[in-house]
């Protein structure tokens, strides 16, 4: 794995992790409910954000971590589609809480980069294995 590619698998990483850890504190009430938070919304009370942020934000970014590490086809696709999630969430919530944090820009800007460091064409081949440190080739 090359240097973006190990930034990248660390911004799924994050991402995945962060947003179903927060959508367990939004669902079992860690994160106390702020009335303003839903106020110009159609939930009474973040719950389903919170499942949405579970399921949908951190799973599309666990998904995608999970596809680059085995190198399943459609990996690159299954990226860039976490990163739009990412980037819609942040901007849907901005919009609907009224509200501004600063953890708002740091995802923003990590759903921007797996956006971009993600390669927008597939490999047509899984990259060849390197030979280990003293290893014979077999040529004798």
């Amino acid at each position: 794995m090359n240097a973006v590619s190990r930034v990248l698998f660390g911004l799924l990483i994050f991402n995945g992790v962060t947003a179903v850890g927060g959508g367990l504190a939004l669902m079992t009430g860690v994160i106390p409910d702020e009335p303003s938070w839903v106020e110009h919304t159609d939930f009474p009370t973040v719950y389903f954000a919170g499942v949405i942020l579970l399921a949908i934000v951190g799973g599309s970014a666990l998904v995608a971590a999970t596809t680059m590490l085995k190198r399943s086809a459609g990996w690159q696709a299954a990226s860039i589609l976490s990163g739009w999630i990412m980037v819609v969430w942040i901007l849907a919530e901005i919009a609907s809480i009224r509200g501004f944090h600063f953890l708002q820009v740091v995802y923003l800007v990590t759903g921007v980069a797996v956006i971009w460091c993600t390669p927008r064409t597939p490999s047509t081949s899984p990259p060849s294995p390197t030979p280990r440190e003293g290893a014979s080739d077999g040529t004798g």
